[in-house]
């Protein structure tokens, strides 16, 4: 699907020019090698399986498909370093006074590459309020490595950033590989307070109700046979940016009404308080439609915007992946910090306890 007008007049005005081109592929997905920074998406059923909210499920009114209340967050998160982030995706973000999460692989930062960051870029990120975290020293699988390859990728990454004034606590796992893996997830535990991973939409706060998977209680890392669960502190399920699914390659029209179904597939499970939380994760930025096409992570620059200014426009309340917050007692997670409409800050308000007071069974 071609851009429209005004995207195309957007990409004849820029003066910035960021190359995409191929560089990893999903392994052992041979069909989809030539797709830059592609997470594995095998375990996701469809783009987005949230029906859209309506006024009899939500109880509240109805504008442009969001409802009023002030329950609505979502976290943005972007992986691996690329130029186009800072060159494309931060002024947008400052655009609309938002502020997102960016993974980092040191190896490829200042590494010669002119797709990527530089340290000076990071420091940019850091300065200006964003938060920055780690994603390994060279983004290899981790589910392969022998364990001093893991420590290397897993503590070297940790300290890398470190040397570089950043305190990271969060990890996220390149591929979206290894937070099955117990060997790989107790070195992650080691030096991170949280990990992130993929293939799942929307994150339940108390880690149940994710269909077709076996059903938790709470968010507990290990269960009392020393199985690994499929969400806690160290698997935090999140989205990435994806346009070709099932031979299908979605325009940016489509992506953003698929956006737009995403973000409000929390609707029916916070009421009163926020029970899930959609986080999407972004790649690369472009203002060529060629690229889009080539690069299933990639996201055209006016598509970008058009996301921003919904979330901005609509009152979502956009949040780091730093303001988790983990309570060991009940094993669960809440939010930390998180501003109200009148520019209060409420801190831990979220803090699930109990009973849920609403049903997981649809969350996908």
């Amino acid at each position: 699907m071609a851009l429209s007008k005004s995207s195309s007049h957007q990409n004849n005005k820029s003066s910035l020019s960021v190359p995409i081109l191929p560089s990893c592929g999903i392994p052992g997905n041979s069909g989809l090698s030539n797709l830059t920074g592609v997470h594995n998406q095998s375990s996701s059923t469809s783009l987005y399986s949230a029906p859209p909210p309506s006024a009899s499920s939500s109880g509240g009114n109805i504008s442009n498909g969001v409802t009023s209340s002030n329950n609505k967050v979502v976290m943005i998160g972007f992986d691996d370093g690329w130029k186009s982030q800072i060159a494309y995706a931060k002024p947008i973000l400052d655009k609309y006074g938002l502020k997102a999460s960016f993974f980092v692989v040191c190896n490829y930062v200042n590494s010669g590459d002119i797709r990527r960051m530089n340290w000076k870029d990071i420091a940019t990120l850091q300065q200006d309020r964003m938060d920055v975290e780690s994603h390994t020293m060279d983004h290899k699988p981790l589910d392969t490595l022998s364990t001093n390859a893991l420590i290397y990728e897993i503590a070297g990454s940790k300290q890398c950033l470190a040397s570089h004034g950043i305190d990271s606590s969060i990890f996220a796992y390149p591929f979206n590989l290894g937070s099955n893996k117990p060997s790989v997830v107790n070195l992650v535990v080691k030096y991170y307070n949280f990990a992130r991973t993929g293939t799942y939409p929307l994150m339940s706060l108390d880690c149940r109700g994710f269909a077709n998977k076996p059903q938790q209680t709470d968010c507990r890392t290990f269960l009392p046979d020393g199985k690994l669960t499929f969400a806690n502190r160290y698997d935090i399920r999140s989205d990435s940016f994806f346009h070709i699914s099932s031979g299908h390659n979605y325009g940016p029209s489509e992506m953003f009404q698929q956006f737009i179904q995403q973000v409000n597939s929390q609707v029916p499970y916070n009421n009163g308080k926020i029970n899930a939380i959609p986080i999407i994760t972004y790649h690369q930025l472009t203002y060529n439609i060629q690229d889009y096409n080539k690069a299933g992570t990639a996201i055209t620059v006016p598509l970008f915007d058009q996301e921003m200014r919904y979330l901005h426009d609509n009152g979502f309340k956009v949040l780091l992946l730093n303001q988790f917050g983990f309570n060991p007692t009940n094993n669960v997670f809440y939010l930390k910090n998180v501003p109200s409409y009148n520019g209060t800050i409420t801190n831990a308000a979220t803090l699930l306890s109990g009973s849920p007071t609403y049903s997981t069974a649809h969350i996908k």
